[in-house]
């Protein structure tokens, strides 16, 4: 019997497969191939319009249709309704034909591989081969069991494709078959153990196999996947070079890595490393796909990351402290410094508060998702530095920021602090220093007037015997002595207050200290036309003090309320009152005396309370104060074992108590 060109090519293609269960799917009428000698090599019939080889050794007689192929073997049409069911088939999946011919194929589909089932035999429909394709089957009794099936395409005479073939692989195949599919299980059992992910790629895009690591890194069951294109798992981008590579590379790119994302079954993706080598299969090529999760490496390279980023920051932020002079530049660098140091450097604000100013970011917006460190200076805080997120972002160690994060403000702040303290001391020290210098100076211009002062004195006594008593000469002669006097107290009082005191405490009467400080503010007071009112009774006990530094304490308290009324009463006013007063009192059952300086003039501020006796505050310009009046005294006081306490209420008065013990 003749056989057309196209039969024969088929036929020779299956005869040398060495595959048993190979068959393939022609439009021809039931009929044999034979030897020579008549024996048959293959003999076919037509069910569904396809016809399926078996071969044979020899053969005397004509097989029956349902016993030429001893595979399991169905077929399905276009719309997945079962259309052939043989024998074998039967036996395989435990129903008789008349139960399954006509119902849908997804029948033997497990749920879970539907999708993927009707995606790779849309394949089949559209002209496709799919071979040695691994998954699981539903027999009767909801047992599944697993198979390995061919895959084709049935046509009519006119060529045109009517359904799909699917056949089992042959259990019958020969020791050389055997051998092989024990060296694949060999195979399969590394591959399916192995850590890295492992997937196949015909040459069309297909994903043919997917290993159980790989299952692990995308979430998706082998079944879900197989027969689908690569792009389910990998982004375009590789989709596109893989085609590329498939059609024009060839080996010659085999073993290349690339970084790229994956794409799990839920949305989310993940970092792979991967490489692709090629596998040449009789006349197809299959690319593997190997897949290292590199979520890890990922993590550790960005923690890594981060941390040279809070060190650059602080590295910065500390070249920042050693280069500014001023402390309001060094605030405004490390607010623009901290931002880039944060998770989400795009939506960081910045804010550092310090004495009641602020500096901030640019632009900048407070928000309920905010890390904050204090600055202390002196067990005293002194400002914030505050960091905040402008959106809502997911909750880490301390709200939506990280421990290190925390770790990372504390220790600008720190920073911060010492180098405040190393710098209000170091002016501290600078100013003490212009004190002493003065006060040297000051000794030095009294010493200098006193020798004429002293002349001037001599003179006026002289001039005095000269004229008669109650004569006008003799009254001018007394005027400029009396006035000569007053020089010269003025002048031993200033070098008394100037005197840098190295003994130890001595008795002395408050009433005296208080006259000294006086005699030198008077000329001030009455300039201010300020009502004084002093009530520092002699027969107070004394105190043992160094005189010159309490001196200093009352000189101190007394200019400052001498700046609140005349900022509150520009010219005079009856209420334009200075009252200075000492009592003895009790304090923890210690015999006291409080030495009080009450002014009625603008009071203080309470956002100004804590800050008195701060180094350097002042509320004044620097060209009226130097911010050390209030610490030095309150040095003093404490030196000599009392405290200095501040009543006040603001546009009323201000009240400063002086406690100082009387057995110290």
């Amino acid at each position: 019997m003749g056989v057309s060109p196209m039969l024969r090519e088929a036929l020779i293609s299956f005869l040398f497969s060495g595959d048993l269960a190979s068959f393939g799917l022609l439009a021809y009428n039931r009929g044999q191939l034979c030897n020579k000698r008549g024996s048959v090599l293959f003999e076919w019939i037509l069910p569904c319009e396809a016809v399926f080889f078996s071969r044979h050794k020899k053969i005397e007689k004509q097989a029956p249709a349902e016993e030429a192929c001893r595979q399991p073997v169905l077929a399905q049409s276009p719309d997945g309704v079962i259309t052939a069911f043989n024998a074998a088939a039967a036996r395989f999946y435990g129903y008789r034909a008349e139960e399954v011919m006509g119902r849908p194929a997804l029948l033997f589909i497990p749920p879970a591989a539907h999708d993927a089932w009707r995606h790779i035999t849309q394949h089949v429909l559209e002209g496709d081969c799919v071979g040695n394709y691994r998954m699981e089957h539903l027999a009767a009794k909801g047992r599944r069991l697993p198979v390995c099936l061919d895959l084709y395409p049935a046509r009519a005479a006119d060529s045109s494709i009517t359904g799909v073939i699917i056949a089992h692989r042959s259990a019958g195949a020969p020791a050389m078959l055997e051998e092989a599919r024990d060296a694949d299980k060999w195979t399969r059992a590394i591959v399916e153990t192995a850590v890295d992910g492992i997937i196949t790629i015909s040459d069309s895009g297909l994903i043919e196999y997917v290993n159980p690591a790989a299952e692990r890194m995308f979430g998706y069951e082998a079944a879900e996947v197989v027969g689908q294109g690569v792009r389910v798992l990998m982004p375009l981008s590789f989709f596109e070079s893989h085609e590329h590579y498939a059609e024009h590379e060839g080996s010659r790119g085999a073993g290349a890595t690339q970084e790229l994302s994956g794409k799990r079954k839920d949305g989310s993706t993940l970092p792979l490393e991967l490489s692709v080598s090629e596998v040449a299969l009789e006349d197809r090529r299959i690319f593997t796909v190997i897949l290292h999760d590199i979520t890890n490496r990922r993590l550790r390279q960005e923690e890594l990351n981060k941390r040279n980023i809070e060190l650059t920051c602080l590295y910065r932020a500390g070249e920042a402290m050693r280069s500014f002079e001023l402390l309001s530049g060094l605030f405004q660098e490390v607010v623009r410094l901290i931002g880039p140091a944060f998770s989400y450097p795009e939506i960081t604000r910045c804010r550092l508060t310090f004495d009641n100013d602020r500096y901030v970011s640019t632009p900048f917006s407070a928000t309920p998702w905010r890390l904050e460190s204090d600055i202390t200076v002196a067990g005293r805080k002194r400002g914030e530095v505050e960091v905040f997120y402008i959106e809502e972002r997911p909750p880490l160690d301390e709200g939506p920021f990280l421990n290190e994060e925390r770790e990372l403000i504390d220790a600008i702040t720190s920073s911060l602090m010492s180098t405040i303290e190393r710098r209000e001391a170091e002016a501290q020290v600078i100013q003490a220093s212009k004190l002493a210098s003065i006060g040297e100076l000051a000794a030095g211009v009294g010493h200098e007037i006193n020798n004429p002062v002293n002349g001037i004195m001599n003179c006026a006594d002289i001039l005095a015997k000269e004229f008669a008593e109650g004569s006008k000469s003799r009254q001018f002669a007394d005027l400029i002595r009396s006035e000569a006097e007053r020089i010269a107290t003025i002048v031993r009082n200033l070098l008394t207050f100037a005197r840098q005191e190295k003994e130890h405490h001595s008795p002395a009467r408050l009433c005296d200290i208080v006259e000294v400080v006086l005699s030198l503010s008077r000329k001030k007071i009455a300039k201010s036309h300020v009502h004084l009112e002093v009530d520092v009774p002699e027969d107070l006990p004394k105190l043992r003090c160094r005189s010159e530094q309490l001196q200093q304490v009352v000189m101190n308290l007394i200019i400052n309320a001498l700046h609140a009324l005349d900022e509150r009463y520009s010219g005079m006013n009856p209420d334009k009152i200075l009252l200075i007063k000492a009592v003895r009192t009790e304090l923890s059952g210690r015999p006291f005396i409080r030495f009080t300086i009450e002014d009625h003039g603008c009071g203080i501020r309470p956002a100004h309370m804590e800050r008195l006796f701060d180094p350097f505050f002042t509320t004044k310009g620097r060209d009226v104060g130097t911010g050390l009046g209030l610490s030095i005294s309150d040095a003093i006081v404490r030196e000599h074992g009392g405290q200095i306490t501040v009543e006040s209420e603001l546009g009323r008065y201000a009240r400063f108590y002086v406690d100082l013990p009387l057995n110290p």
